[in-house]
């Protein structure tokens, strides 16, 4: 594959030095530990990185304060739903053209930020690999951030082989880092702004909805959006909440596009009658694993009104993937639930 370039460009500015890196950590009160250190490091050369490693390790910490800190404004970070869903967008604008798509999205950027990288789905991967094939041939810093290390990528035996060649690709056109520290550091995220405001409320019950100031819907508030093509019925709709059930925002042919369009007009969501995961099917489990990473990375504030307590989520469940950065993320949130008297507790805030 060949591409032709527009422009030599410089690439003094894909460079950040370690010390801002130090300077960051400080501010929040910590100091880097021996893995982010070594990522810090590789941030300031010029090459492709590859950050991978369990969550709450600060991987998409240390991209995000790399990335305030280049100065360029020829760059871009981006979310795995939302480029697919971006890029998805530009091929049909472009005539099923790729490397069309990928200039109107990535332009003249020199620096390109992946957060959240994986692949589970083989249709997906047969796509990733003509993406990455021509993302890597142009000239471009690229940076991912993955809770998988290359050879876990598309784990099915049935077609992980064929996943190989990206694999190599992958390993030799960026370089690997295992940011693995010791601290989840999302056990110590405070709850004052953002997702971390949220609630997971058990089991929902009146006078729990009145203490946090949630009025339920009347009847004839309910409504059908749709934000992304596929219709979604929703309890309420205002500046201010949506409010949805979980059998409409999961147990439906619903996707991240979706829950990503929503966020855009709503700050705040309530999710009712959320299950234990053994009690739906797999696919419904995974469309709530992706809304909760969609909330999460769009700092959305959610409330939960759950039939059972959090650490009940996932008892004798066939899991989603990426179950236990889902958990880890849901808990940040705060936890109000009814012991077995009836009593109202918070707890772990």
């Amino acid at each position: 594959m060949c591409w032709t370039r527009r422009t030599v460009r410089s690439r003094r500015s894909r460079r950040v030095h370690t010390v801002v890196f130090d300077r960051a950590a400080a501010e929040l009160g910590f100091a880097l530990d021996d893995a982010q250190r070594r990522a810090a490091t590789a941030f300031a050369s010029d090459r492709n990185l590859y950050l991978w490693g369990p969550v709450g390790r600060g991987k998409s910490w240390l991209m995000a304060t790399y990335f305030a800190a280049l100065p360029t404004e020829r760059k871009l970070r981006i979310h795995f739903h939302e480029f697919f869903r971006d890029l998805h967008r530009a091929i049909r604008r472009h005539g099923s053209d790729l490397s069309a798509a990928l200039d109107d999205l990535l332009g003249e950027r020199d620096v390109l930020c992946f957060d959240e990288f994986h692949v589970h789905d083989v249709a997906d991967g047969k796509f990733i690999s003509r993406l990455l094939a021509e993302i890597l041939d142009r000239d471009i810093r690229v940076i991912v951030t993955s809770n998988y290390p290359p050879h876990s990528l598309l784990p099915n035996p049935l077609f992980h082989d064929d996943f190989l060649p990206t694999i190599e690709l992958i390993e030799q056109s960026l370089t690997i880092i295992a940011v693995d520290g010791p601290v989840d550091y999302r056990t110590t995220a405070d709850h004052e702004t953002g997702f971390a405001a949220g609630w997971w409320v058990s089991p929902g019950a009146p006078e729990q909805l009145e203490r946090l100031g949630l009025h339920p819907p009347s009847p004839d508030e309910f409504r059908t959006l749709a934000p992304a093509a596929h219709p979604i019925r929703v309890r309420r709709a205002t500046a201010a909440q949506l409010w949805i059930d979980f059998a409409d925002l999961c147990e439906n042919a619903t996707a991240p596009v979706d829950y990503l369009a929503l966020t855009h007009d709503f700050p705040m969501w309530v999710i009712g009658g959320v299950p234990t995961l053994r009690d739906v099917g797999r696919e419904s489990a995974q469309r709530f694993a992706n809304v909760v990473d969609v909330l999460y990375d769009r700092d959305v504030v959610p409330v939960f009104l759950a039939a059972i307590a959090l650490t009940d989520l996932t008892a004798d469940a066939r899991l989603p993937l990426d179950i236990e950065r889902i958990m880890s993320r849901l808990g940040q949130l705060g936890r109000y639930e009814l012991d077995s008297a009836g009593e109202g507790r918070v707890v772990e805030v």
